[in-house]
């Protein structure tokens, strides 16, 4: 299999994920006016809240998603570790393009300001969501020891 083709097959499922979770949120995003249950942790890097929207979303329909190679094809230890480090990479590609392609919010209010559902790390006058900087190192860091 040609990893730099699977890498692109799967970030194009994370900007199909975009345009679905922008319209689906609207202005809405995070845990605003979200049916079902919340967990407010109050620990740490998870000190967010989890709604079911997001945990059945991010966290077992995305991944059964992306394990669906692994299901026709049979496990494969390199591919499993692509697509988890894809997870990671088109998690932060999809949350940026949330903002560009949402007809309800400008990418103007991609800031620490209006976008209070992310932790801000700052670097001098510019300032990134952590996930930016933490989920791509997480994904480098498998493809460098696991793949």
């Amino acid at each position: 299999m040609n990893d730099i083709l699977i890498v692109i097959y799967v970030m194009l499922i994370y900007v199909a994920i975009a345009f679905w979770e922008a319209y689906v949120e609207g202005r809405n995003a995070w845990d605003k006016n979200k049916y079902g249950w919340k967990i407010n942790f109050k620990t740490g890097f998870l000190s967010r809240p989890l709604t079911a929207y997001h945990f059945w979303c991010w966290l077992i329909m995305i991944p059964m998603f992306l394990m669906l190679p692994l299901v026709i094809y049979g496990w494969d230890k390199h591919l499993f570790w692509l697509l988890f480090s894809c997870w990671f990479l088109g998690a932060v590609l999809e949350d940026f393009l949330w903002f560009v392609v949402n007809p309800e919010v400008s990418i103007k209010e991609f800031n620490e300001k209006d976008c209070k559902w992310h932790y801000w790390i700052g670097f001098g006058k510019y300032k990134v969501p952590e996930i930016y900087i933490l989920w791509p190192i997480v994904a480098i860091l498998i493809w460098i020891f696991l793949l």
